[in-house]
């Protein structure tokens, strides 16, 4: 199937809902994939996935129903949509469809595609160094998302993107290990590799240091491109209008122009971003998408909306769209002065997290989290690691709402980071929180 089809498919559902509702979109999505998995230095699994899947918006008198479905069963659900919609109360998060404004797009690399299409997957192997008698588990994957939007506002628009990512995590011992993730539009394997090195790295410093556990309460925290990709991921989500309107957000009292973090910190939503795979021109709704600060040198600039939230809320949309809510597409961490390698310097006296996993909040209006360490973690004195911490030995606690405040430094280098644990591909340095930053150590 070709992007010709998937356009076509999007065009005739639109034809067919358009008879029975006031207003309809429809995204097709045809994804390709191959993932390659190792486990304890060798290859343990190879997967491929080909779906195509229908997700439609209708409305109806001011009713709404979404819904995804693969195409396979498409024109038998969608043949209940009428129905289904009947029960419907009418939204109070209706706003008409937007005129469009985007534009179709491509971001597509030829040697992605040719792993895909003559199966070959040596090269993804290799990027994690599997079979090299390196102990390392983790999994490496490339995919083509062929995609195309019909509304019927007039939105014919197609985007067509490949992506190479993945994480390494490398063991040394029974409780060491060192992890690192790399994500692209381009299979681009100098980051694999990079990623590769820094694990190997982390692994071995860790392994040949005295444990010790640390001091538990608020300390300095050095975060790694690894946690704070996880963590400004969230502070994204709070600053989605969706999050505002439904209570999620320590956001939620800030408007434009109040400072809500250090003035180093700047967060950016990318989805022009050819380089990462969230890159789009347009939006679910046909809207022309937009790179813009909406943290900027700590001041709240603007929420990211869709025109339901621009509605509710004022404001316009910034390309953000969701259906209902709005969504990121790309993000980015802008970075500071702190050269390579001289980050656990700027962080003096405190603890350096390498990965985190399994984040948990208590209140989302106050952002309050724990967050369990995943591989090595190290205690640092004068800015030099002095002892290491497995992972599993400690959790890290605070809020999102004091941990932006107490940004102190950020790297000058950035990390492109994607993994289970980062659903959005994001461009991310070290950051250094200061103790007001409230950030907290406690033994587990």
């Amino acid at each position: 199937m070709s992007s010709e089809d998937v356009a076509g498919y999007a065009e005739r559902f639109l034809d067919m809902l358009s008879r029975a509702f006031d207003e309809v979109a429809v995204y097709v999505v045809r994804s390709r994939s191959v993932m390659v998995k190792a486990a304890r230095g060798g290859i343990s699994a190879v997967q491929d996935w080909d779906d195509v899947d229908v997700s439609v918006y209708l409305v109806k008198d001011r009713r709404i129903y979404t819904s995804t479905f693969p195409l396979r069963a498409a024109e038998m659900l969608l043949s209940r949509a009428e129905d289904l919609i009947a029960r419907l109360e009418p939204s109070k998060l209706y706003a008409p469809l937007p005129e469009p404004s985007g534009e179709s797009c491509s971001a597509r690399d030829p040697s992605v595609e040719k792993i895909l299409d003559e199966s070959d997957y040596g090269a993804l192997a290799s990027a994690m160094g599997a079979g090299s008698g390196i102990d390392v588990s983790g999994m490496a994957s490339v995919y083509l998302e062929e995609a195309a939007l019909a509304t019927s506002k007039g939105a014919r628009l197609t985007r067509s993107v490949t992506g190479f990512e993945g994480y390494i995590r490398v063991f040394k011992g029974r409780d060491v290990s060192g992890q690192w993730s790399w994500v692209s539009t381009r299979l681009d394997t100098s980051l694999a590799k990079e990623a590769l090195d820094i694990a190997i790295r982390l692994a071995e410093e860790c392994s040949s240091l005295p444990r010790e556990e640390p001091e538990e309460g608020v300390s300095r925290i050095l975060l790694s491109p690894m946690t704070s990709s996880q963590l400004m991921e969230y502070v994204a989500s709070a600053a989605l209008a969706g999050s505002v309107i439904t209570g999620t957000s320590f956001l939620s009292s800030a408007k434009p122009g109040d400072r809500v973090a250090s003035e180093g910190l700047t967060l950016k939503s990318t989805p022009r971003d050819k380089g990462l795979p969230g890159y789009s021109l347009f939006d679910d709704e046909g809207v022309a998408t937009t790179d813009v600060a909406f943290i900027e040198s700590g001041m709240l600039k603007t929420l990211l909306h869709n025109t339901k939230t621009a509605r509710i809320l004022g404001g316009k949309s910034t390309g953000n769209a969701g259906w209902i809510f709005p969504r990121l597409f790309n993000l980015r961490v802008e970075p500071g002065d702190v050269r390579a390698g001289e980050e656990l310097e700027a962080l003096g006296n405190g603890v350096y997290i390498t990965n985190n996993w399994y984040t948990r909040f208590q209140n989302y209006l106050e952002g309050t989290f724990s967050t369990v360490p995943r591989d090595a973690a190290f205690i640092v004195r004068s800015g030099r690691p002095v002892a290491c911490v497995p992972g599993y030995k400690i959790r890290l606690e605070g809020s999102l709402r004091s941990m932006v405040r107490g940004v102190e430094a950020l790297g000058s280098k950035l990390f492109n980071i994607k993994w289970w644990e980062v659903d959005t591909p994001t461009r991310a340095p070290h950051i250094v929180v200061s103790e007001k930053g409230g950030l907290r150590v406690r033994r587990a």
